[in-house]
């Protein structure tokens, strides 16, 4: 998995004003919905970008940075509604939400969430009483040909399936750390079957090298951590809504609204 691209708009090179009444107008909103949010920790506010120009979203996006998560989100074979692209602002719990448009090197910005995730982010944990074999009946192939060097990973699977069936919200997640365990070369391969199929791909910069790809299963994760030179130092299957890499605290939050506020008023006083 790679890194999101950069978000640019259609204009390669705008030249818009360094705020327009639109901007600050969308800026002091944003500003209003982190104020909501903190209040109510499980709320999301939408902002649709659809009536900005392409210049103002460039200066849009220059203005609200990088921050440490990046991702996106693959389209499922029949939507049509191509891949979006996920990242994080400098402030936590502002998003940005793009896409890329056809014949484009860039990701356009088309939305903004402000909240603990972009909601499209979330998977709410389904039971799945065939995960062990990945859907698949006892005679498949591809099984038959691992079965023999199975050691730990239908256990780890059926303690997997009973978290989901069992899931409530108030609940912490519950994280199989797979790289402590005993697992054959057998094990792993199907481990990997299993989690495979899933839409989502990101990547916290915060976290060293994080990588958390969601599966075709519904509330499974897969949380992976390397060091500088590529070496796994954590790999967990992970069932929840939404990994803790992901989500801004309530303590993040609370942060951005302070620093967004001392921001919004440097931009307002620097801006011709």
């Amino acid at each position: 998995m790679t890194d999101s691209p950069p978000y640019k708009s259609f204009d390669p090179a705008p030249k818009t004003p360094e705020l327009t009444l639109a901007l600050e107008q969308i800026l002091g909103a944003l500003g209003k919905a982190l104020e909501t949010v903190v209040a109510d920790y499980g709320r999301t506010e939408i902002f649709s970008l659809e009536n900005i120009s392409s210049g103002e979203l460039a200066r849009l996006v220059s203005l609200l940075g990088e921050g440490e998560i990046s991702g996106k989100i693959e389209p499922a074979p029949d939507d049509r509604e191509g891949t979006i692209h996920i990242r994080e602002s400098v402030y936590p719990g502002i998003w940005l939400i793009g896409h890329r448009p056809p014949g484009s090197e860039g990701v356009v910005l088309s939305s903004i969430e402000i909240g603990r995730a972009p909601r499209i982010l979330v998977r709410n944990p389904e039971p799945a009483p065939s995960l062990p074999l990945n859907g698949a009946d006892l005679t498949d192939q591809e099984y038959v040909r691992i079965k023999p060097g199975l050691m730990n990973a239908p256990s780890l699977l059926e303690e997997t399936v009973y978290h989901l069936g069992t899931y409530l919200p108030d609940r912490k997640s519950h994280r199989i750390f797979l790289n402590k365990l005993p697992l054959s070369e057998g094990d792993a391969e199907w481990i990997d079957k299993v989690c495979s199929g899933g839409h989502i791909s990101l990547v916290s910069k915060g976290y060293g090298d994080c990588r958390i790809l969601s599966t075709q299963v519904p509330g499974l994760w897969r949380v992976l951590y390397k060091n500088p030179e590529g070496v796994p130092l954590l790999d967990a299957l992970c069932v929840t809504e939404l990994p803790d890499e992901i989500a801004a605290t309530p303590e993040d939050l609370v942060q951005s609204k302070k620093d967004y506020g001392e921001f919004l008023t440097w931009v307002r006083r620097e801006s011709p």
